[in-house]
C-alpha cells in the first residue's frame, strides 16, 4: 500500500474505528473456499461466506423477516456449497419454513424441540454433533460483525439500517470467486476488493443523503448540529474522511434520540427481552458479546430514568455504532456506565462473573472506580451499583461499608457506597417500570440511601445483602422507598 496514503488514517486516532473496519472488511469480502489457504475438510465448497451472508441478510429485510436468527444460519447459511440463485432461493424458503414453524411452536419447551429436530437432521448425514453449527454460527456472526455493516436486533443478526446503501452497492456489483493461482496475490492486496465508499460519485450521494439525515433529525429534535469543515478537494481521501465526520455527527444526534425514547413502552419491552436473552445465554455470537451487550441494556435501562445533566455520551464507557449497538465493552481503567443526575453522580459497574472470579476481578476495581467519581463529583454525592447474575458472598462482603485508601493515604479512606443488585432484581426494576411507571433519579436515591443506612444493623456483607433484598423486593412491588427521607 501507498504508504504516503496510509498516513492520514495511522495519525489520525478519531479514524482508527474507520480503518479497523475497512480492514475487516476488505479481509472478509475476500474470504473463499476453497483457497489456497484451507486445504482441509472443504470439499464441494464454492462460496465466499460473508458475501452470501449479506445476501441472505440483505433478502431478509427485504422479506420483512429482519434478520436470521443463529438457529438460521447455522442450518441453512453456513451449510450452503454454492452461490448458484436456485441453491440460494431453495435455503431461503427452507429459511422462511423454519421461521415459521417456529413461532408456531408454543412455549420455550416446543420451540426448543422443534429447533433440535432440524439441527439432528442436518447433523445426522454429515456426522456432526449438532451444537457444531450453532459454534459455527456465533464464530461467524462475531467476525461478520467486526465489518460495521452489520448489527444484533435481538437474538436476530441484521444489516445496520445506516448501511444498507452500501451493502446494496456492494452486492450489486458484478463479481465471482479469485482463480486459485491468483488468490494469494488478491488477498494479501490491503486495497482489494474494491469497496462502494472507493467510488467518489458513491461518497458524494452518500455525503448528501448524510446532510439531509442531519438536517432532518436537529429539526425534529429541536437542537443545532455541527457541520465539519467541507473537503479541500474532491478527491477519495478527503470525501472518506468528510463523510466519517458527518457519521459521528449523526450518530450524537441519534443518541440524543435514542436517549428520549428509552422511557417508551416499546423501549422497555425490548430492554426486558435482552436482559432475558442475556440471563438465559441466548445471545447470537456466544459469551464474546454478552458483557457489551449487558453493559448496554443497562444503560438503556437508566436512561430511562432520564432528567440527565450533561452529554449523553459522557454517560457509558463504550463505543457505539451508527445503530446505537455497542462496539465492544468499556475500556478498562474507567467505570462502566456513570450518570450525572442534579444532585447526585451514580456509578453502574456490571460482570457475568460469578463465584470467587466474581469477587477477584471486581473488589477491588468497582470501589476505586467510585472512588475516581467521587474525586471528580465536587459537592454532588456518588453511588456506586454493581450489577451480575449471581452475586458472590465474598463480593457481597468487599461492598459491606466499603472503603477506599487512596495512594500514600495512611489515616483517612474514602467512603465509597456501593449497593450490589442481582440481573433478577434488575429485570424486576424493568417489570415495575413497564407497570407502576418510570422510575425517577430522586426515587433511585432514596432507595439507595435505604440500604447503605441497612449496613449498620448487620456484622457483614453476606447479611447485609439478603436484608436489603427483601426490601428491594418490597420497593419494586410497592413502587416507592418506605423510609428514607433525603437531607
Amino acid at each position: 500500500m501507498d504508504t504516503d496514503a496510509c498516513r492520514p488514517l495511522l495519525t489520525s486516532p478519531e479514524r482508527t474505528d474507520e480503518l479497523e473496519e475497512a480492514v475487516f472488511l476488505r479481509q472478509l469480502l475476500k474470504y473463499q473456499l476453497p483457497s489456497p489457504l484451507e486445504n482441509v475438510g472443504v470439499a464441494g465448497f464454492r462460496v465466499r461466506p460473508f458475501r452470501l451472508l449479506l445476501r441472505f441478510l440483505k433478502r431478509a429485510r427485504d422479506e420483512g423477516l429482519v434478520g436470521l436468527t443463529k438457529d438460521e444460519i447455522g442450518l441453512y447459511v453456513i451449510t450452503m456449497l454454492t452461490e448458484d440463485d436456485a441453491t440460494f432461493d431453495a435455503a431461503f424458503d427452507n429459511i422462511r419454513a423454519f421461521r415459521m414453524g417456529y413461532e408456531a411452536a408454543t412455549g420455550k419447551v416446543a420451540k426448543t424441540k422443534f429447533a433440535q429436530m432440524h439441527f439432528a437432521r442436518a447433523a445426522s448425514p454429515v456426522g456432526l454433533k449438532s451444537n457444531t453449527f450453532l459454534d459455527y454460527a456465533d464464530s461467524n456472526s462475531r467476525y461478520a460483525l467486526m465489518s460495521g455493516l452489520l448489527t444484533l436486533r435481538g437474538n436476530k443478526l441484521v444489516l445496520a439500517d445506516t448501511r444498507v446503501a452500501f451493502v446494496e452497492s456492494l452486492l450489486a456489483a458484478s463479481s465471482t470467486l479469485v482463480p486459485q493461482v491468483d488468490y494469494l496475490a488478491y488477498f494479501y492486496d490491503p486495497n482489494q476488493p474494491t469497496l462502494p465508499t472507493d467510488d467518489p460519485a458513491f461518497l458524494k450521494a452518500e455525503v448528501a443523503a448524510l446532510l439531509v439525515d442531519l438536517r432532518t433529525l436537529a429539526d425534529a429534535l429541536g437542537t443545532g448540529y455541527a457541520l465539519p469543515p467541507t473537503p479541500a478537494s474532491a478527491g477519495v481521501a478527503d470525501l472518506q474522511a468528510y463523510d466519517f465526520k458527518l457519521r459521528a455527527e449523526l450518530r450524537r444526534l441519534r443518541e440524543e434520540q435514542f436517549y428520549r425514547s428509552q422511557q417508551t413502552p416499546d423501549a422497555l419491552a425490548d430492554i426486558a427481552a435482552w436482559l432475558e436473552a442475556i440471563s438465559e445465554r441466548k445471545l447470537l455470537g456466544g459469551a464474546t458479546y454478552a458483557p457489551a451487550y449487558l453493559e448496554w441494556v443497562i444503560w438503556r435501562l437508566f436512561l430511562a430514568v432520564n432528567q440527565l445533566v450533561g452529554p449523553v455520551g459522557a454517560t457509558r464507557g463504550f463505543k457505539i455504532g451508527d445503530d446505537m449497538q455497542p462496539l465492544h465493552h468499556a475500556r478498562g481503567g474507567a467505570a462502566d456506565l456513570t450518570f450525572t443526575y442534579s444532585d447526585y453522580v451514580l456509578v453502574c459497574e456490571m460482570t457475568l462473573a460469578r463465584g470467587s472470579q466474581q469477587f477477584t476481578m471486581e473488589g477491588e476495581p468497582v470501589t476505586r472506580h467510585v472512588h475516581k467519581a467521587i474525586e471528580a463529583s465536587g459537592t454532588k454525592p456518588v453511588y456506586g451499583l454493581f450489577i451480575t447474575p449471581q452475586l458472590d458472598p465474598n463480593t457481597a462482603d468487599a461492598f459491606y461499608k466499603a472503603r477506599y485508601w487512596p495512594a500514600k493515604e495512611w489515616t483517612t479512606p474514602v467512603q465509597t457506597p456501593v449497593v450490589a443488585l442481582e440481573l433478577d432484581q434488575i429485570r424486576a426494576l424493568v417489570r415495575r417500570m413497564q407497570t407502576v411507571g418510570i422510575v425517577t433519579p430522586t426515587e433511585m436515591r432514596l432507595l439507595l440511601d435505604d440500604i447503605l443506612a441497612m449496613q449498620h444493623s448487620h456484622d457483614h456483607g453476606p447479611g447485609w445483602f439478603h436484608s436489603y433484598s427483601k426490601h428491594y423486593e418490597t420497593w419494586v412491588a410497592v413502587g416507592a422507598p418506605v423510609t428514607s427521607k433525603v437531607t
